[in-house]
């Protein structure tokens, strides 16, 4: 038996059920072909006949050797259908007509046809069917001399019993396998269900797992970049404050190499803190009108420092098809061309840096703008670009080694333009530059008013005491001395409280103008700091600005939720921080 069904193909799980099928069809009609033959001989029927069963048994081998061997299609069942309904017609004649066995091999022929043959054939192939057996009956009538009646009527008895009991036998045994093959397809079908079940059940736990995983690391890196950051406003502000002093000229350029070095690391937080955004899927853009050429010159003037020890022309062209304001994220567009001029920079020597804004689509209040950053650089080899956009990858090792980096800026820039609806690509052969662009959708802003420019004192000129009362929360010793030293420098004294509850108290004791507020402090935080002030004072509660290492887009919502009206992330410059001042002051 277990031959049998490797034989019809029936432990083949790839097999198709018609395919099972037609397989057993032509097999069983081929072997019962040959049965016929030998009992056709002994019965003494005509030759023509003889040769007519030998027909419809090569047919029926050919059939089941280009489905089983070669590969089953359905125009091989329509073929055997048809070949086999024109031999009935041959035999309807010469085994009797009407009187004989032809309406059985009829009827067995239209069960075959329900069988084998799919649906949409099915009217077809029956209508045929009746069409013939009605055609022949009358061409029968009309000529009689057509018929090759068997020799007797015993004989005659006999092939229509045999003939009725063949044909029950080929019709149990097919719904017998057709029922057997739907059993097996049924049941291994619910044997896949439950592993499917099984595999879901296991997917969803490594699922949870990876989402803890994630959220597990985003919090690590978030708490790590405030850890860091803490220390390093520190440094920063130091730096700032050694640099509005009297300094000797090697001091000087050991100062600029401590400030290099420290906004260096501050990139390098903000990066590993992006991409742990865009993992946990908390990155999120921040959508406002802004002046998109001032924003393009800001760019440029960001990245000119980094040429001044090469011998490389940085310039810009902006079409002028594009709108002068448009509504998107500013900050992050910023980020972007920063990366990807500062890689165009890091990797030229000498040659060219050229940014070129052009408006390649209008719908509707939509500009469609593509940035072009071409370099005459080092270029990148085909095999590399397709690693390029890839978290902490670089094009190769000596490219790290070179010229440093982590790897992660263009990744970043890869999701923040997917972000913003549009795409980025490149160009490039190694030592013939590279060109990277990226397109975005621009919402045209409308009805923008007027920004009036605040000016700011200058930045190493004398500075007068100004009658504001400022109170500073904040945990940190170090911070706290830094934070008093540059506050002085501009002319503003302070007080201090080392976390939330001495605020509240000190407030309590004198009205202040102004609160800068740390946001993770023991006993009270900032943030229960805050809405205890808010809900105490109303009105005439003084103004409070989060001065914060925890710079995540959550943390800056959770402020302006607790009635905060600023944000001021560590580690700060002492301009940002004038700058905040003369605003809410």
């Amino acid at each position: 038996m277990n031959r049998i069904k490797h034989l019809l193909g029936f432990d083949d799980p790839d097999m198709s059920l018609e395919n099972k099928l037609f397989n057993a069809v032509s097999l069983i009609i081929g072997l019962n072909m040959l049965i016929s033959l030998l009992i056709n001989i002994i019965m003494g029927f005509s030759l023509p006949l003889e040769i007519l069963i030998v027909m419809v048994g090569a047919l029926s081998a050919v059939a089941f050797y280009n489905s089983r061997v070669k590969g089953y299609k359905e125009n091989t069942v329509l073929i055997y259908v048809t070949i086999g309904i024109i031999l009935f017609i041959l035999g309807w004649f010469y085994n009797g007509g009407i009187e004989g066995t032809s309406p059985q091999e009829g009827v067995f022929l239209i069960a075959l046809i329900t069988i084998l043959v799919t649906r949409k054939y099915h009217l077809l192939f029956i209508g045929i069917m009746v069409a013939v057996v009605l055609g022949c009956f009358f061409v029968e009538k009309q000529f009689p001399q057509l018929l090759s009646p068997p020799e007797s009527g015993s004989t005659k008895e006999l092939d229509i019993l045999v003939s009725a009991v063949t044909a029950m036998l080929i019709i149990g045994l097919l719904l017998g396998v057709l029922k057997k093959s739907h059993e097996s397809d049924k049941n291994r079908l619910i044997k896949q269900s439950e592993e499917l079940l099984l595999s879901q059940t296991e997917l969803s736990a490594a699922k949870d797992q990876a989402e803890a995983a994630t959220f597990a690391k985003s919090n690590f890196l978030a708490n790590m970049s405030h850890e860091i950051r803490t220390p390093l406003n520190g440094i920063i502000g130091t730096a700032q404050l050694l640099s509005r002093s009297a300094l000797l000229p090697g001091q000087e350029e050991l100062l600029q190499t401590l400030q290099s070095s420290s906004n260096l690391l501050i990139n390098i937080i903000s990066d590993i803190l992006d991409i742990s955004k865009i993992e946990a899927d908390k990155l999120v853009l921040i959508p406002s009108d802004f002046d998109i050429r001032k924003c393009i010159k800001t760019v440029i003037d960001i990245c000119r420092p980094a040429i001044d020890n090469k011998t490389i022309k940085l310039s810009y062209t902006i079409d002028s098809k594009l709108a002068d304001h448009v509504n998107a994220d500013e900050s992050r567009l910023q980020q972007i061309l920063v990366n990807l001029i500062g890689n165009a920079i890091k990797f030229t020597e000498q040659g060219f840096v050229t940014l070129n804004v052009a408006v390649t689509g209008n719908r509707l209040n939509t500009q469609q703008v593509t940035f072009q950053i071409s370099d005459s650089g080092i270029g990148i080899g085909a095999e590399a670009l397709e690693l390029l956009f890839k978290p902490f990858t670089q094009a190769n090792t000596t490219t790290v080694r070179k010229y440093g980096g982590t790897g992660l800026g263009l990744s970043i820039c890869k999701k923040l333009v997917e972000m913003m609806s549009g795409k980025i690509w490149m160009e490039s052969k190694e030592m013939e530059g590279s060109i990277f662009s990226f397109s975005v959708p621009l919402v045209i802003a409308k009805n923008v008013m007027p920004v009036t420019n605040i000016k700011l004192p200058d930045a190493k000129g004398p500075h007068l005491p100004k009658p504001l009362r400022i109170l500073l929360a904040e945990d940190n010793k170090m911070n706290q001395l830094i934070a008093r030293r540059i506050f002085e420098k501009i002319g503003y004294p302070i007080d201090i409280a080392d976390n939330g509850l001495l605020a509240i108290q000190k407030l309590e004791q004198q009205p202040y103008d102004l609160i800068f507020m740390d946001i993770q402090m023991p006993e009270m935080d900032g943030l229960q700091a805050t809405r205890y002030i808010l809900d105490k004072y109303g009105d005439s509660a003084p103004i409070i600005i989060a001065m914060t290492a925890n710079v995540m887009s959550e943390n800056e919502i959770e402020c302006k939720q607790a009635g905060m009206k600023d944000f001021l992330s560590k580690p700060f410059t002492i301009d940002h921080l004038e700058a905040i001042i003369n605003k809410w002051g």
